[in-house]
């Protein structure tokens, strides 16, 4: 039925409940207006045909039963007269009676009409009554009457019989004519009863049509309208996560739930841009606060992979050399290459974002695989009129979005990218400055250590940690032995090559764990956390025995050999604070030159490792010293063109 179609268009279905119900309802009303006629018109033909057939036919039955008593009663006077003025008299009225029943007679015989039982009864009435007939002429005669006994006996016993069987078969049927009226009715009851029955029914169908429609409207329009009304009121309040019903449904109301589920989508992207913006103004704040570019970019890949799950991208900055660019920060999977040419993007080829996805005449990357989705997005990173990365966003297609809406989504997170861009550029440009400028505040030029500054910024939070851990520090203070001299016999220039020898072999030899720094002219620095002073030792003997076997070219000919002398100090004993060590080492390292120079002196006047080490260290600092050598060797060519 019509409302059973909810799926189809919700008007149609509404107009063909209404009209199917409207019509079913009238089909209804005139059915029981029929139903109705039809029962008073059986209930009336039957009252008539009772009227025109019954009636008269009990009452011709009423009449020949009362016309036969007469005729009898007529028979006795008639046979009990005397006179003969009496008996005419009497006779007349006999024959009248006898006429008057032959009419009756046959009146009924028309009244019949075919009824077999009626048309039975009457014959065997007939029958009787002829036979009665017969001794009717003996009752007749007055000789008869004139013998008393014997008419009396004629009369009370040999037609009385007769006569009472005559009446019985009136009486008979009377009693068929009247089952006949009952019948008849009965029928006309029945009939009335049946049209009750439908009635009743019919009543009943239109009842459940009016509920059906009534459930209809209520179910399929009043309900999802309402919960509609409630999920817009819902979301017009800001409650953007209510669910939206009915968007499956095909008609108006499927219709209307998709709309607001386009609408809901719309205010959740704004919404979610809002919150992206405010979200790079909070970042912009974070980013101008990093200490490090990997703290940067730490940060850049966390953020962002918030901000846009749906997009797998990537940060790729230039190398130093320029010639290509390395991922620096990657997000919601791993970049697809780990280094590009500049060439390989279409973006920093042209000079400004290059989207893919969007036109009609596009090409691909070189450095985007074939399996990349074609919605992607390629953004320079400037700053100050310079590119120095490249910003690479890729779009997922999510299964349930359309063709329509994923490009939509797609040209938002192109937007959210070029605003993304704008603040990373300023990020990156203002850290590799500070970086730059950092670098040439704590690094010295000419050995390409870290300065003094470095060494007492790492000092102090070092020693903070090793407080709170527990932890031993040790630091070498060293001082190339008669480093004027060198510089008075072989020039200034000479002694930078020695500077910058002793910086490289100090480099190569606590790259992993230590800390190694110029403090000043001809004084270096090395701190090692989390080391005993036994172990600094060791490693101070072994930074002498290297510098000792170094063979240092300058101009045409190899410098004199060069020595150190060093002074460790460790903590706590050596002092908590980086003054109290420096001045614990430098004490050492002042025994260390009085000593006689190329020596290590540990703090206060602990035994030098070289007179307690065991024959297997000895020759391991033997085997490392002719290392340092051949290592010196190979770089003399390096050192005479570096001085």
């Amino acid at each position: 039925m019509a409302f059973k179609l909810s799926n189809k268009s919700l008007s149609v279905s509404i107009k063909t409940s209404l009209l199917t119900s409207v019509f079913v309802l009238l089909a209804i009303l005139g059915g029981v207006s029929i139903m109705t006629k039809m029962r008073l018109s059986a209930l009336q033909d039957t009252l008539e045909q009772i009227g025109r057939t019954q009636l008269p036919r009990l009452r011709t039955l009423g009449e020949i039963n009362l016309t036969v008593a007469r005729i009898r009663s007529a028979s006795y006077r008639l046979a009990l007269t005397g006179t003969p003025e009496q008996r005419a008299q009497v006779e007349a009225s006999f024959h009248a009676r006898n006429e008057e029943l032959q009419r009756l007679m046959e009146r009924y015989q028309e009244s019949i009409n075919g009824h077999k039982a009626l048309q039975l009864a009457f014959d065997q009435f007939v029958d009787k009554w002829k036979r009665y007939g017969k001794f009717q002429a003996q009752i007749l005669d007055p000789e008869m009457a004139k013998d008393r006994v014997k008419f009396s006996h004629l009369v009370n016993v040999e037609t009385s019989e007769l006569f009472q069987g005559v009446l019985d078969i009136i009486n008979h049927g009377i009693a068929l004519a009247n089952h006949q009226a009952d019948a008849d009715v009965a029928r006309a009851t029945a009939d009335s009863a049946f049209f009750s029955t439908l009635l009743w029914g019919l009543n009943t169908v239109s009842i459940m049509i009016g509920l059906a429609t009534l459930v209809f409207v209520i179910r399929d329009v009043s309900v999802p309208i309402h919960r509609i009304t409630q999920s817009m009121e819902a979301i017009s309040k800001g409650e953007l996560a209510t669910p939206i019903p009915y968007a499956e449904r095909s008609n108006e109301l499927g219709m209307m739930a998709r709309a607001l589920v386009v609408f809901k989508k719309s205010l959740t992207e704004n919404d979610r841009l809002n919150a992206a913006t405010r979200t790079l103004s909070e970042l912009s704040e974070w980013l101008q606060s990093a200490k490090s570019e990997p703290e940067l970019y730490g940060m850049i890949s966390s953020v962002l992979g918030r901000l846009m799950p749906e997009c797998k991208g990537s940060l790729f900055i230039y190398a130093n050399s320029r010639d290509t660019l390395e991922v620096a920060a990657e997000w919601n999977g791993q970049a697809r290459t780990q280094s590009i040419h500049p060439e390989d993007c279409w973006s920093l080829r042209r000079g400004h974002a290059y989207v893919h996805g969007t036109s009609e005449i596009e090409f691909h990357c070189d450095h985007v695989h074939g399996d990349i989705n074609d919605n992607y997005c390629c953004i320079p990173i400037l700053a100050h009129g310079e590119t120095v990365g490249l910003l690479h966003l890729e779009y997922t297609l999510d299964v349930t979005e359309t063709a329509e809406e994923a490009k939509a989504r797609f040209a938002d997170r192109v937007r959210l990218g070029l605003a993304c861009a704008e603040h990373l550029s300023i990020a990156i440009a203002n850290m590799k400055l500070r970086e730059g400028l950092r670098d040439q505040s704590v690094r010295d030029v000419l050995t390409g250590l870290n300065n003094r500054r470095y060494l007492l910024e790492t000092a102090r939070r070092e020693l903070l940690r090793a407080e709170r851990l527990k932890h031993p520090v040790s630091l070498l203070m060293l001082d190339v032995d008669h480093f004027k001299s060198f510089n008075d016999n072989h020039g200034h220039d000479a002694g930078d090559a020695v500077l910058r020898h002793v910086g490289e072999a100090m480099r190569q030899l606590f790259a992993e764990d230590g800390i190694p720094c110029r403090f000043g002219g001809e004084e270096f620095a090395v701190l090692l956390p989390n080391t005993t002073l036994a172990a600094a030792a060791l490693r101070a003997e072994e930074l002498r025995g290297r510098i000792e076997a170094l063979s240092i070219r300058y101009a045409d000919g190899v410098l004199p050999r060069v020595t150190i002398s060093a002074g460790v100090a460790t903590t706590p004993h050596g002092g908590n604070t980086f003054t109290e060590l420096h001045r614990t080492a430098d004490e050492a390292l002042y025994r260390a030159k009085h000593n006689g120079r190329n020596r290590v002196e540990l703090q206060d006047g602990a035994p030098s490792p070289a007179s307690e080490a065991t024959d297997a260290q000895v020759a391991a600092l033997a085997a490392v010293a002719e290392a340092a050598s051949s290592s010196a060797q190979s770089g003399e060519s390096d050192g005479s063109q570096a001085a």
